[in-house]
């Protein structure tokens, strides 16, 4: 039974504010060598951030894309932590951590691209340390024609009856799907795509055990510390 990846999923997120620089600095604390965040657009700069709206994570009111960057920068995302814009993770993961890209938003394929593209020129990042991930199969299509050196994943919160097809349309690395969607069949559908099977959001021991025995490649977890302790 190979070791599954473990990704801390926006950051440390079970122990600290999710999607912030403290909850990624805790999981590379922790030994995480990838982590998952969101990333959506305002006012064209791309911040790291997973709701539409704004009340369960940070101490503002009213939706993210109705909200000027300038006041989003000044609000409380937990702990006295601001919300980050995308290039300020990738500064701290440069050289640390692979980092899981999702795609939340219309825009953000053609802006992430470009702005990996200005990192890749500069040598701060390599395009192996990049998984870019989207429900928006429009908005991933975007990315892996601007960006097709950048490995994808589809994320399904449902199995689609065309599963096999669109992974293969979109070339994907790997598909993104609930736990509960997991099983030996979905994982053999897969492989048979060449792509691999990561597991959503995966927080008790009985879960991971399960998964791992099916064959995933992946997890994701809000407590990267208590899976990355097994291999220790």
């Amino acid at each position: 039974m190979s070791r599954p990846i473990i990704i801390a999923h926006r950051g440390a997120s079970g122990s600290y504010p999710e999607n912030t620089l403290l909850a990624f600095q805790k999981a590379l604390e922790a030994g995480a060598k990838w982590f998952e965040l969101d990333t959506q657009l305002v006012d064209g700069e791309l911040v790291v951030f997973h709701d539409d709206d704004l009340e369960r994570t940070t101490n503002g009111r009213g939706l993210l894309r109705n909200t000027p960057l300038a006041e989003l920068r000044l609000l409380d995302a937990g702990r006295g932590e601001k919300i980050p814009l995308l290039h300020e993770v990738l500064s701290l993961a440069a050289g640390r951590a692979k980092v899981n890209i999702e795609l939340k938003g219309l825009g953000t394929g053609e802006a992430t691209a470009a702005l990996l593209d200005g990192l890749f020129t500069q040598k701060k990042f390599m395009p192996a340390d990049i998984l870019a991930s989207s429900l928006l199969l429009s908005e991933l299509n975007i990315f892996r024609q601007l960006m097709p050196q950048v490995k994808r994943a589809a994320i399904y919160e449902e199995l689609p009856s065309e599963l096999a097809t669109e992974l293969y349309r979109l070339d994907c690395w790997s598909v993104h799907l609930h736990k509960s969607l997991i099983t030996d069949g979905v994982i053999k559908m897969a492989a048979q795509q060449g792509s691999k099977v990561f597991a959503w959001t995966v927080n008790e021991e009985i879960e991971f055990t399960r998964l791992v025995g099916l064959g995933v490649m992946g997890v994701f977890t809000d407590y990267p510390e208590r899976f990355l302790m097994r291999g220790r």
